[in-house]
């Protein structure tokens, strides 16, 4: 009786690991695939950029910052697109978020100037409202 229970319980913890493994594969995507998708992301953020904020929020870098990743990812160099294309991103995205805070704080100017009457351009870019 113990050697087949022992004999049922090696079998199931076999099959359990076996199980185990299986479901924890995933399909890795390629460098090329990568660097492909970055690159994809990085003129995705670009555009919103430059549409957004009529090229206003579009830092003079990060285009040719984003033809560099492209560059890269036609010649193979795949680690290179993708860190490029990162890049491109980053500053595409925090591009837009200082355009927003411009904006945010030119409206603010303005309100306060006609709630005031006056509202001098010291004080307005030390904060004060």
């Amino acid at each position: 009786m113990t050697n087949t229970f022992a004999k049922s319980a090696v079998m199931l913890m076999a099959g359990a690991l076996l199980l185990g493994g299986c479901a924890g594969q995933t399909t890795k995507m390629s460098d090329a695939e990568k660097a492909q998708q970055a690159v994809a992301k990085a003129e995705a953020a670009v555009e919103k950029t430059r549409t957004e904020t009529g090229d206003w929020g579009t830092w003079k870098s990060t285009l040719g910052i984003l033809g560099n990743a492209r560059a890269s990812l036609e010649q193979g160099d795949f680690k290179a697109a993708m860190d490029a294309a990162n890049e491109a991103r980053f500053q595409a995205e925090a591009g837009l978020d200082q355009y927003r805070e411009e904006q945010s704080d030119w409206k603010k100017a303005v309100s306060a100037a006609r709630a005031n009457g006056e509202f001098s351009e010291a004080a307005w870019v030390s904060g004060q409202e």
